[in-house]
């Protein structure tokens, strides 16, 4: 795999960009669907723009740079695949750096393409009532990547979720920053803390590990934001075993939680395990002042496997404990619960179900002859 040189030394900011790239370009594609038979207008948000760390002159290694090809590309693919397609995307972008926001004033100027885009210079919470009335009642992407926490508090992500049918929002979390001054008792960090994790006038419990400390911000997500799905994944430091960011979705719809599980195995999964080898061979090489021979890297990087091998594993008593009414409950209504949790695709939660199925451990009432797997409106219920 190819990792651009601009990364080299920031990896984990390379897994991300990928994960945003798949997903916008996703939500693009599927929103854009429809765009024949009415008109639809797609909005972008990128509420801490940047740009941060560039190393490409062009600012090819930026989320910038990165939302805008997504979306190009999806733009792109609907406007050869129909010609009368009423399909328009708008990206706005704010930034409060007085430096990176003349460059980001600069690049958009710069470019063309069919995307319309604005900046907005200043803190993201300032411009939440302008950005409200920009989206309307139109399809909207959210994103929300601080450098630390501060100014991302969930009160500011809330009201552009809130207002409208189809709203998504994708929150970096830069974990290893949270947890080390999360427990901190310093007066302007608690109230910091509470104003990120939505939590009012309460406090963010002591001692909370990481599990547990994302479970509390994807409840918090969705209590505020009126959102029934969320879910997380981790982006894991290059060179060593811990997490490095934790990036969270929702959504109102439970295609949202499904396409992250996808993404998150290809890009966390497959992706990152030859990225982390690559920056290990580098780290060592600097550290050693030898060349080390570049070994082919395993089909699953090791922090992903740990993950899902673990859902695998609870993923039967996971869907068992669902089937309480006698009456059954269909498997497109338990699957978006599971997959907030759990580490593994809807394709692979079904193939549990039918694994189930087969062992006589759970009835599907409704099977029809030749099916051979799972459904969304399959009816499940125990023996």
């Amino acid at each position: 795999m190819q990792i651009p040189q601009e990364y080299q030394g920031r990896e984990q900011s390379f897994l991300k960009h990928r994960v945003l790239y798949e997903y916008l370009h996703s939500w693009g594609l599927k929103l854009g669907s429809v765009a024949r038979d009415r008109r639809v207008r797609l909005c972008y948000v990128d509420g801490f723009a940047g740009p941060w760390k560039a190393k490409s002159a062009a600012l090819e290694d930026t989320s910038i740079a990165i939302g805008l090809e997504a979306l190009e590309a999806a733009v792109k693919t609907w406007r050869e695949h129909d010609t009368h397609a009423l399909f328009h995307v708008e990206a706005a972008f704010v930034e409060k750096d007085d430096t990176a926001f003349g460059d980001l004033e600069n690049y958009l100027k710069s470019r063309s393409g069919a995307v319309k885009t604005f900046a907005r210079h200043g803190e993201f919470g300032t411009f939440v009532p302008e950005l409200q009335r920009w989206l309307g009642s139109d399809a909207g992407l959210i994103f929300v990547d601080p450098t630390g926490w501060k100014g991302a508090a969930m009160a500011f992500i809330a009201p552009l979720i809130t207002g409208g049918r189809v709203r998504d929002v994708l929150v970096n979390v830069m974990f290893d920053h949270i947890n080390r001054f999360k427990d901190d008792a310093r007066p302007f960090l608690r109230e910091q803390m509470r104003d990120f994790f939505g939590l009012g006038d309460a406090e963010l419990p002591e001692g909370l590990d990481e599990e547990r400390l994302f479970a509390l911000y994807r409840t918090k997500l969705k209590e505020l934001c009126h959102i029934p799905h969320a879910a997380d994944l981790a982006i894991p430091h290059p060179t060593m075993d811990r997490t490095k960011f934790r990036l969270v979705v929702g959504g109102k719809d439970p295609a949202v939680v499904a396409l992250f599980r996808d993404i998150e195995r290809k890009v966390i999964g497959q992706e990152a395990a030859a990225v982390r080898e690559i920056a290990s061979v580098r780290e060592s090489e600097q550290r050693t002042r030898q060349l080390t021979l570049l070994h082919a890297p395993p089909p699953t990087d090791a922090h992903y496997s740990s993950l899902h091998d673990e859902a695998l594993l609870v993923a039967p008593s996971a869907i068992l404990s669902k089937l309480s009414d006698p009456a059954g409950i269909t498997f497109g209504a338990i699957w978006p619960d599971l997959l907030e949790v759990l580490h593994i695709t809807r394709t692979e939660l079904a193939q549990v179900a039918w694994s189930l199925h087969g062992r006589g451990q759970l009835i599907v009432t409704n099977l029809q002859p030749r099916q051979r797997s799972v459904k969304d409106d399959h009816v499940l219920r125990r023996p």
